[in-house]
């Protein structure tokens, strides 16, 4: 296990022993699916069942752990969620709705000084945007949005997370034909390109699955894996469909637009 992903689990375990010790609910800062992965698989492997993950909806790509007591019911729990995330509503004046993108919102929460990690899911609509946010950040987060030039004529204010207008995520839905699941395979023919530039990708650290920066080729991709390209966009490798009459797969591949 990588350094890395020994101190998200350590992080992660901390939480649960204060849970223990202090007997309150807990939580951590938003998780990536792939942090969510290990985290959890060392949760089942200590037996510790008191916790869920929670992003501010059930599709959230960013979730946090959060731990509770094993006396509380998880409706209880369910209860107190609203205390834990919150949504900043960005509300934009007529004159530029339509021009800002998931890429301009996260820009400008990066430069507030936040790591990527106190920031969840960002619902992006024509007139403005809903950020997920903990709630110990919130205020934080309003207060800075609210003194960049961009959004100087926005309306900014903290809401419920269940206030926030979800909507559908679009898909571009493609099959693709490939020899294996390996990710240079998957890479080469999703975006068309040689295996020596799919391998240059890769070692300069373009290339994440569920999150996690991959550099081997070698790394096989399964169903429902997210697989993001830096400057090609994002994928769910949504379904194996089977094989041709030359034995290669057929893959179902979603792009997010």
């Amino acid at each position: 296990m990588e350094i890395e992903d020994k101190l998200i689990i350590a992080k992660a375990i901390d939480k649960v022993n204060l849970c223990k010790t202090r007997n309150k609910i807990l939580n951590t800062e938003f998780l990536t699916p792939y942090q969510r992965e290990i985290i959890q698989s060392e949760l089942n492997r200590i037996k510790f069942k008191n916790y869920i993950f929670f992003g501010g909806y059930e599709e959230a790509e960013g979730k946090a752990l959060i731990v509770y007591p094993e006396k509380l019911e998880i409706e209880i729990v369910k209860k107190s969620l609203p205390n834990i995330i919150k949504a900043i509503k960005i509300k934009l004046p007529k004159e530029v709705e339509g021009k800002y993108n998931h890429r301009d919102y996260l820009g400008a929460l990066m430069k507030t000084g936040l790591n990527r990690n106190r920031i969840g899911d960002i619902i992006v609509h024509d007139d403005g945007a809903y950020i997920f946010v903990l709630d110990e950040n919130a205020k934080y987060i309003e207060n800075s949005l609210e003194e960049f030039t961009r959004f100087s004529k926005a309306e900014i204010k903290t809401i419920n997370y269940e206030e926030v207008e979800l909507k559908p995520q679009e898909f571009e839905e493609k099959d693709i034909t490939i020899s294996s699941m390996r990710i240079d395979n998957v890479i080469s023919e999703l975006v068309k390109i040689s295996r020596s530039k799919t391998e240059e990708l890769l070692s300069n650290e373009k290339i994440f699955v569920n999150s996690k920066l991959e550099t081997k080729g070698a790394k096989l991709i399964k169903e429902n894996d997210i697989l993001a390209i830096r400057g090609n966009g994002k994928y769910i490798i949504s379904k194996i469909l089977g094989s041709n009459k030359k034995g290669k797969m057929i893959v179902s591949v979603k792009k997010y637009k």
